[in-house]
């Protein structure tokens, strides 16, 4: 059996540090050039390869200043790295009354995830996968990815 890493550690395992150990979702490196977020085991679509996870608004996300930076780090991310993130995978506890609730936490070395849709009013984003020899290739719909432009 593997062994369970923390949250802190999964961030610390991409040199990125959370502004909070208990509720960020999201982190960037020192140096700001990777941005390191954290999503759903159960909601990835697609084979290992060709992944997306993709949320159409914020519906079950509690309003507070873990969600609050995590559209400021992926804003970031299309900003300052090519739109890439690195991603560690959350497990949900199943006994849990609530679904959010996290029992395991895995960085993932080899899956890179890029920002292809990004509206932070709506809460709506895209990402794709992308392969680690791809990471120089330009997102083919141009060099950024669709983002709302607030009102």
């Amino acid at each position: 059996m593997a062994n369970k890493w923390t949250r802190s550690a999964a961030f610390r395992f991409y040199n990125a540090h959370p502004r909070n150990a208990n509720w960020s979702w999201s982190a960037r490196s020192s140096d700001g050039k990777t941005v390191v977020v954290t999503l759903w085991k159960d909601e990835f679509d697609g084979p290992a390869g060709k992944m997306v996870y993709a949320r159409s608004n914020l519906s079950d996300w509690h309003d507070g200043p873990g969600r609050r930076f995590f559209f400021e780090d992926l804003a970031w991310s299309v900003a300052h790295c090519d739109s890439l993130v690195r991603v560690i995978v959350a497990v949900r506890d199943p006994k849990a009354p609530q679904r959010n609730r996290t029992v395991e936490w895995y960085p993932q070395k080899a899956l890179v995830m890029r920002v292809v849709h990004f509206d932070p009013v709506t809460g709506a984003f895209r990402l794709e996968q992308v392969t680690i020899i791809n990471l120089a290739v330009k997102h083919p719909s141009g060099d950024r990815p669709s983002i709302a432009n607030p009102a």
